[in-house]
Formats: C-alpha cells, sequence, structure tokens
C-alpha cells in the first residue's frame, strides 16, 4: 500500500502532510543560474565619478553609492573577461572603461556592458596585450599596453590610432601609464619616459622625445602630473619632478613605487606606506590600522582619499575616520580547495604551496559559506593552509608548514614535529573516518598518520620513495585509505588497508592499476562505492574491494570512441546527487552522466562567469545542488539539478512556484525520493511531462512533449519512488 501525501508549495510557505522538519537554505538561486563569490579583500585600483567610486580587485568591482551602499560589477553582470588591471571614468559619456590583462576593454553603462574585443584578437599584436593603464581626456581615452599606446574614441568606440614600437629606431617598449601637461604626452616606459606634443603626428617614434639616460634607464613605475609639473617614480632612485625642461630628484628616496596619483595633492603608494605631497612640497605620511599594504589612492571632489589595499580591500575616510568598505565575499581571491561540514556549510582555503611544491607564504584564514554569507573562521593557523576537515566534535585545519590544528568544543590544539609523530609540519590534507583522522605528512618517511579519537597517534611508512611525498587523501566505504603521490616524486596512487596492514601502489602498468596515467591530481567515491580517478592523461574507476586482492586494472569510460578526457588533466572531481560526475580540468569543467560517458555540460571561461578555465576543486552542496568551483582567480558556484536523496520522500519543494510569465528556466521538484519518476498532469490529469529525479531533484521546464509552454492554470505533481511503495502530489501553479 503506497502512502500518498499532499503538499502545496507557495512562493513563501511548505505545507508538508509527511510533517517533516524543513530546514530552509536562504539565498539559494535558480536551477541553471550561477552565482559570483569574488573576493574584494585585495582591490588594486580606483577610479571615481557620479557621485559613485568604483574600485577593482582582479576579478571585480566594488562601487560604492553617494548613500555609502555597496554593489558589485562581476562576470555574472557582463563583465568580459578576469585580471582587471585598470579603471577610468568618462564622466561626459557616464560610463566606466575597464581594461584586462589579456587587452580586453569594457564599456560599463548602467545596465549595459559593451565588451571591445578587437585588441584582444587582433592578429597583428604579437606578445603580450595587456593594457596597463587607461586616461580619459576630452572624447579620447589613452590605453598604455605592453606595445604602445592605444588611441580610443568614446564617442565612436572604436580605435582611432595605435602608437607602436616607441622605442629607439623603432623598438618595442612596454607603456606603463600615461599623463598630460598642456598639449603633450608623457609616457611612463619600461626604459626611462617619453614625450610628445599632441600636435604632432606621434605615430612616427622620430617625433617622440626620450629620457632613458642616467637613472632613467631603470624602468618607471608611474607617472603623473601634478602643480603644472610631471612626476615620475623610479624603484630604488626615488620620486623625480619634471620642470622647465629639467628632471630633479624630489626630496623622496622611495624603493618599492606602486602607484602616483592626483588630486588636491599628490598621493603616493611605496611599500607598505602611504604619502601626501602637498602643492606647497609638504610631505607626510599617512597613517592608520586600515592602511596595511597600500598601492593606489584616488581623492574625491569633497577631499577624502580612498585607498586600494591589497589586505583591508577599499578604504576611506569619507566618515571621518579610515574604514573598509567591502561587499560580503571571501577573504582571499584564489581558492585552492573546498570541503563542507555535516550542516552543508561549504568551506574554502587559500593553499599552502606552490606547483613545486614550495610554501606559498599566504596567511590567510578558512573562510565558509552558510544561507547565503561569508565569514571568515577563528584559528590559530593561518599560515599556508592547505585543508579543513570535520568530526561531529572536531574542526580539523592542516597547513604546509605550521603542523596541524583540531578545534574541539572551545579547545585548540596545534600538533608539530615538537608534540606528535609530525615530522616536516607539512600537512597537505586530511580525510575523518570511523578510526580517526588521517593526516598525510609532506617529504617524511612516516607519511601517514592517525589521530585517534582519544587523541594518540599511530603512523605508517611504505617501503618506496614515492610513498612519502602524499597531496592528497580519501577513505573509501570500505575504510582504506587512498593517497594521491606527486606526480614529480613518481606519482602513482597508495591505498592502505589499516585492518589487514596491507597496501597496493596503482600506476600505469597493467594488473597494477592500470591507470591512464601515473600522474594523478583528482580523486573522489561515487555513490556506488567506485573511486574515481583523475590523471593527466583521462579519467579511470576502480572497486576498492578489488585493489588488494593481487591484480587490478581501472575501467576508463568511452567517451565517442575516445577514453573519457584522454587529452586533459583532471584536476579535480566531485559526485553530485545523481552520482553524476563533475570533472575540474586546466582547461574548464565539465559534468559527466553516472558512468562518465555521456557529456552533460561544458563550462569554460567564454561561456559561463568562470574566472579562470583553470579548477583547482570542487564541492557540491547536496540539499541545494549548488556546485562550487575554486579556481586560481576565485571561486563560483553553480545551481545544479541533481541533489542528495534518500529511499523516501522529504520535505518536499518546489521552486519557483508560482511560475510567472517573466520565469524562462527550470522549475525544480527537490526532496524526492532516489530517482523518482515524476509527472506533471493538468488539473484533468491529461499528461503533461514525464521526467526522473537526480538523485532527489527533478526538473520542468513549464512545457509540454511539443515544447510548447504550459497554459495559465494550476498542474499536478506525481512522484513515484522507484519501487512503486511511496509517492506524493504536489500542485504548481503556472501564471502567464
Amino acid at each position: 500500500m503506497s502512502r500518498l501525501s499532499l503538499f502545496i508549495v507557495t512562493a513563501v510557505t511548505i505545507i508538508n502532510c509527511q510533517f517533516s522538519v524543513v530546514k530552509c537554505y536562504a539565498q539559494e538561486i535558480a536551477l541553471g543560474t550561477w552565482r559570483t563569490h569574488n573576493s574584494f579583500q585585495a582591490i588594486h585600483t580606483i577610479t571615481i565619478g557620479n557621485n559613485q567610486v568604483y574600485a577593482a580587485s582582479p576579478t571585480g568591482i566594488v562601487v560604492v553609492n553617494a548613500d555609502n551602499s555597496l554593489s558589485t560589477i562581476t562576470r555574472l553582470d557582463g563583465l568580459g573577461s578576469a585580471d582587471i588591471t585598470s579603471l577610468a571614468y568618462d564622466a561626459p559619456r557616464q560610463q566606466l572603461l575597464v581594461s584586462y590583462a589579456d587587452g580586453l576593454l569594457d564599456i560599463v553603462k548602467p545596465g549595459e556592458i559593451t565588451s571591445f574585443t578587437t585588441l584582444k584578437n587582433s592578429p597583428t599584436i604579437t606578445g603580450s596585450k595587456k593594457i596597463n593603464h587607461i586616461v580619459v581626456r576630452g572624447a579620447l581615452a589613452y590605453l598604455a599596453a605592453d606595445y604602445g599606446v592605444v588611441v580610443f574614441d568614446l564617442n565612436q568606440l572604436e580605435v582611432k590610432e595605435t602608437w607602436r614600437d616607441l622605442g629607439p629606431a623603432g623598438q618595442l617598449w612596454s607603456i606603463k601609464q600615461s599623463t598630460f601637461l598642456s598639449d603633450s604626452i608623457f609616457l611612463a616606459t619600461q626604459l626611462g619616459v617619453l614625450a610628445g606634443s599632441l600636435n604632432d603626428n606621434l605615430l612616427d617614434f622620430a617625433n617622440w622625445k626620450r629620457f632613458s639616460t642616467g637613472v632613467f634607464t631603470n624602468a618607471v613605475d608611474a607617472i603623473a602630473s601634478f602643480n603644472n609639473r610631471i612626476y615620475a617614480a623610479i624603484d630604488g632612485q626615488g620620486l623625480f619632478v619634471y620642470d622647465d625642461g629639467v628632471w630633479m630628484l624630489q626630496n623622496f628616496a622611495g624603493s618599492d613605487f606602486h602607484s602616483i596619483s592626483t588630486g588636491s595633492d599628490l598621493w603616493i603608494t611605496e611599500s607598505d606606506k602611504l604619502w601626501r605631497l602637498s602643492a606647497s612640497e609638504v610631505l607626510t605620511q599617512v597613517t592608520d590600522s586600515k592602511i596595511e599594504r597600500p598601492v593606489f589612492a584616488a581623492e574625491s571632489s569633497s577631499e577624502n582619499v580612498w585607498v586600494a589595499d591589497l589586505r583591508n580591500g577599499l578604504v576611506s575616510d569619507r566618515s571621518g575616520s579610515f574604514e573598509s568598505y567591502i561587499p560580503n565575499a571571501p577573504t582571499f581571491s584564489g581558492g585552492f580547495r573546498l570541503s563542507k561540514n555535516s550542516s552543508h556549510d561549504i568551506f574554502a582555503v587559500s593553499g599552502g604551496y606552490t606547483s613545486t611544491f614550495a610554501p606559498a607564504g599566504k596567511n590567510e584564514h578558512v573562510n565558509s559559506f552558510s544561507s547565503g554569507v561569508w565569514k571568515q573562521e577563528e584559528s590559530l593557523l593561518t599560515h599556508d593552509v592547505t585543508d579543513v576537515d570535520f568530526t561531529s566534535t572536531k574542526k580539523i585545519v592542516s597547513t604546509f608548514g605550521s603542523g596541524l590544528q583540531v578545534f574541539e568544543n572551545s579547545n585548540a590544539v596545534v600538533y608539530t614535529n615538537g608534540n606528535s609523530p609530525l615530522s616536516t609540519n607539512r600537512v597537505t590534507a586530511t580525510a575523518v573516518s570511523k578510526d580517526g583522522v588521517w593526516v598525510t605528512n609532506y617529504g617524511a618517511a612516516l607519511s601517514l598518520h592517525l589521530l585517534k579519537g582519544d587523541n594518540t597517534w599511530e603512523s605508517f611508512s611504505f617501503p618506496f620513495i614515492a610513498s612519502q611525498y602524499p597531496t592528497y587523501i580519501l577513505v573509501d566505504g570500505l575504510g582504506q585509505v587512498w593517497m594521491i603521490l606527486n606526480p614529480a616524486q613518481g606519482g602513482g596512487v597508495l591505498v592502505f588497508d589499516r585492518s589487514k596492514n596491507s597496501h597496493a601502489y596503482l600506476t600505469e602498468v597493467n594488473g597494477s592499476g592500470s591507470l591512464p596515467s601515473r600522474q594523478v591530481y583528482s580523486l573522489t567515491l561515487d555513490r556506488n562505492g567506485f573511486v574515481w580517478v583523475g590523471t593527466a592523461a583521462g579519467v579511470a574507476y576502480l572497486n576498492p574491494g578489488q585493489v588488494l586482492s593481487g591484480s587490478v586494472n581501472s575501467v576508463k569510460p568511452i567517451v565517442n570512441g575516445r577514453f573519457l578526457l584522454r587529452d586533459e588533466t583532471t584536476t579535480a572531481m566531485a559526485v553530485d546527487g545523481g552520482n553524476r560526475k563533475w570533472l575540474g580540468t586546466r582547461n574548464g569543467v565539465w559534468l559527466f552522466d553516472a558512468f562518465g560517458e555521456t557529456p552533460i555540460h561544458n563550462f569554460t571561461t567564454t561561456n559561463s562567469p568562470l574566472p579562470s578555465d583553470e579548477i583547482l576543486d570542487i564541492e557540491v552542496h547536496p540539499v541545494t545542488g549548488e556546485v562550487f568551483f575554486a579556481t586560481p582567480r576565485g571561486i563560483v558556484s553553480y545551481r545544479s539539478d541533481a541533489t542528495a536523496s534518500s529511499a523516501t520522500f522529504s520535505n518536499v519543494k518546489i521552486f519557483p512556484n508560482p511560475v510567472l510569465s517573466t520565469f524562462s528556466g527550470q522549475v525544480s521538484i527537490s526532496g524526492l525520493a532516489t530517482d523518482a519518476r515524476v509527472k506533471i498532469t493538468d488539473i484533468a490529469g491529461k499528461l503533461i511531462w514525464e521526467t526522473s529525479a537526480n538523485g532527489g531533484t527533478a526538473t520542468w521546464h513549464v512545457r509540454d512533449y511539443n515544447g510548447r509552454r504550459a497554459a495559465t492554470g494550476m498542474y499536478l505533481v506525481i512522484a513515484i519512488s522507484q519501487d512503486g511503495l511511496d509517492s506524493v502530489v504536489g500542485k504548481i501553479a503556472v501564471v502567464n
């Protein structure tokens, strides 16, 4: 006898006759949509216009409005690229110019972003196409680039002319910045300063005056016009002023200049200091606890200073004292590893080592994302954090150089080589099992440790050198430990069974795993208990019950007659509620079916808001189906149509409901029994659509079998479990 439960879902309420407890996940996004998690903790450039302040991190822009409210502009809003290099505001046309390292130029207007791709895609520009700096003068923007200066017409949105190869005898010179004095333009270059009259033909390199002798044989880091004079900054030499045809050293011997900019005063960022030079040439340092790593400063018309700080984001004294203007976001930009706790909160760490396994030198806290909000986690260890993991009562933070920190209740213990079996303090990963917490110790003879529930340790070594360099760890359903071994140190995968004191070394050798390559970069465990292995030459999977039984070979899925991702390096993997495989590579991310044989999605920077095609890690929120991607340039997430499930229906939810005429996406039906069959009928019982759930979620595109949009009215949602013993019926309203 099947159990029939009736539920009616509206936009704000859920009535479930099974009387289950409903947990709400705030700030959910619609199926098939993205959200960006750009960090604005490291701001590097600022521009002011239209009563707004615009400040850029490498991957997004924070906007401070006149009322002090904050908004952001990211790739989700239409920015054409990542790695922003400069901003400039064009006041007459009320548009923001955004330049990038790849040569792209965006023109941002309210509700509209136009990407100017001509320079980025130009076949005549060889080498770097990076635009370093933008200055707006009249109806023209001057783009200082690695190949010259582009004069851009702001009315026609087209290139007027390009001044290239401006060095002696037409040599290629990289242009860092530009500024103006009267009818002349001055350029900061890789080798001194160039100056030219705007009344001359500046396409001809012979019409440029070159200051490239003496101290000007060095690169000029910044240049600006102030108080009717030109100022130029040179690392290790100081700040120079050009007056009456002569360069003179200002009384300022800075060693590491970042920028100079102008307002009623000249603002200089140098080393970790901010300086103000008045028109009467009085030099003072501006100090505050919020100004830690300043790299740029801009002055508003009200003479408030706005500081781009690599540690505290956008900082200003607008309110009378200095404070940070930072939207809620991670505190670091490049995600390294992702994880989740039992409450399904997503955690991110910035990473502790480089590609050559040298310490990364990062000092960042663990970050967590819950109910749409990011926060910085409490931790004693913040230097080169590699991983974070959880038991029912503990939080475990691992680092590459400072050991391991274990939080339990209000207590925190740091384990190092001084009070534990850890020998190098370089912990690359941890994994929780019923036996305790497994810990990988990089560069140690005892490379694997078990921290047991009673806080005692057990340590293990293995009889081959490669085993001393583990980079990642996974525990399968049998309790066996799988360790990725550094490809540069021999590679492969080590599988260890503590209960049997037995191990296997899996490589590309037939009978010893037959992996696509012994260069392994990722592991994951799927819903069927198989371990999937991502390598430099594709993906395979193994049955854990067979790896210690002697000869074992992996299964290599075939897609269109070729091994799965054989031409890609698979750097990250995750399994969603439908047992589908999310595979991250250095060229974007793929979604395949449960068997790895049918491609479903392929996302890259060209067709999604991904800030980078290099995927470092993937984590799936099991309840909402939101998939998080960590890249070197930040974190983004995508709401997929699969969620974790159980054998019975629980807290069934339809979203959105009602479906309005403005909605053109997919309706999600979540909380279903695993892989349930779902039928959509009209109120008279006529079948409109039929599908199966991916794990605990099914979707409906609000159309019938003929592709016609469903008419206004009430529709029934009938879901039946795989065994036919359980079912639910719900209602969904369509309003066109």
